[in-house]
């Protein structure tokens, strides 16, 4: 394999079941949200806790969502308010069918399309200028959640599983063709809002939660 997808995009986290349930739901997000900042940072140790330090880079994510509490469009954000990055997607029947990445540096367009095999399989292939880059599956449990990733990448297949307690994802771990596990990603989610949704996560990039390396914080906008 050239290279592990591990960190996979937003769209196919969300392109799961159709029907009455919405991407907030599947991302386990409690009121109506209408936006989210994230904002990555290295970990500091302070009164007993791991808490945000030195932000990893000046760059924000922001994600925004609609009325029916469905994704519409995600932005990388500079410091200097410049847009480095954007997403969108194209949905049928409810579905997201198409998602568009475009990074601006380089004036790269990507392009993610999916397509539903039922309700716990979407299938998908990722293109950048016209060029196969990878392709797999995702599976969804009941609820809609992602629970597992099929990758292929120049005809070497990886597995990506996903672990939830209580609705939150806190876990993530690769596993190759011959069954073993890499890439272990634990998350531990420290601070809520008063609509109960996290405003602090902890990502620790080992099988145990000893250091986190990086801590995630979100700012949410309700309509």
């Amino acid at each position: 394999m050239k290279k592990s997808i591990f960190l996979i995009p937003l769209s196919i986290l969300l392109a799961a079941c159709s029907g009455d349930i919405n991407d907030l739901d599947r991302l386990d997000l409690k009121g109506p949200v209408k936006s989210i900042v994230e904002k990555q940072f290295y970990t500091t140790h302070k009164t007993d806790r791991w808490e945000p330090g030195e932000q990893v880079n000046p760059v924000y994510k922001l994600t925004l969502y609609d009325k029916d509490g469905n994704y519409v469009k995600l932005f990388h954000i500079g410091d200097n308010g410049d847009t480095l990055a954007s997403g969108s997607c194209r949905r049928e029947k409810g579905d997201i069918v198409e998602e568009t990445f475009y990074v601006a540096y380089n004036r790269q367009t990507s392009k993610t399309f999916m397509e539903r095999v039922s309700d716990q399989q979407v299938d998908f292939e990722m293109r950048s200028n016209g060029s196969l880059m990878y392709e797999g599956a995702n599976y969804y449990d009941s609820n809609g959640r992602i629970i597992s990733q099929v990758q292929v990448v120049a005809d070497r297949e990886v597995v990506v599983h996903f672990v939830y307690e209580k609705g939150l994802m806190v876990e993530s771990y690769q596993e190759d063709q011959n069954g073993e596990r890499k890439s272990t990603q634990l998350f531990e989610y420290t601070d809520f809002d008063e609509k109960g949704n996290w405003t602090t996560q902890l990502v620790y990039l080992e099988a145990e939660k000893i250091t986190p390396r990086y801590a995630v914080t979100r700012e949410l906008e309700y309509y």
